[in-house]
């Protein structure tokens, strides 16, 4: 999954939530680089809905 770093404390809720694993594998990976459309796509997809 991706998502911003400043979600990703509620998507690793989530994950953790759902998982049927003990100890799901979670991690963030820091992008070095990407195409700034793909990079604001991200931004643009994991922005929180109105209103949450």
């Amino acid at each position: 999954m991706k998502t911003t770093a400043d979600r990703f404390e509620d998507l690793a809720a989530c994950v953790r939530e759902l998982h049927s694993y003990e100890v799901p594998e979670i991690v963030a990976v820091p992008i070095v680089q990407g195409t700034p459309d793909y990079l604001e796509w991200i931004r643009r997809e994991t922005a929180p809905e109105r209103g949450e």
